[in-house]
């Protein structure tokens, strides 16, 4: 797990525990609807609300909840990633999760083994 990564799960473990809710990064300048700046907390919050209805088996509204953060946070790879596990192992969208695994990696920078075999193999499959 790259470190980046664990700083974020450990952000949104802490969100959890503090009830943190909303979207996107502060150094992005973007504003929510009601004209307030969104910050990191906020995308940490909504990755994590994300992640626990994924655990509760709300499929769908994890990934629709993943959609709002990107289109506020379109710069975050954990919403990406998030997004892309969801539709390749809960929804059977393959073409959905190969986007945003592409979008994952392009955003994070890093050549995750892993990320690239899923890749991979969905390339393969969708053929």
């Amino acid at each position: 797990m790259m470190p980046e990564y664990r700083t974020l799960v450990l952000l949104v473990f802490l969100g959890a525990l503090t009830g943190c809710a909303g979207l996107a990064a502060p150094e992005q300048g973007r504003e929510e609807a009601n004209g307030e700046p969104v910050t990191m907390e906020d995308v940490v919050a909504i990755n994590n609300q994300a992640l626990a209805l994924k655990e509760q088996g709300r499929f769908r509204e994890a990934a629709g909840l993943l959609r709002t953060g990107i289109d506020s946070s379109p710069e975050t790879p954990e919403l990406h990633y998030n997004l892309a596990v969801i539709s390749e192992l809960y929804l059977l969208d393959l073409k959905a999760a190969l986007l945003h695994y592409h979008h994952y990696r392009e955003l994070s920078g890093s050549e995750d083994k892993q990320v690239a075999g899923w890749i991979a193999d969905l390339e393969r499959r969708l053929q």
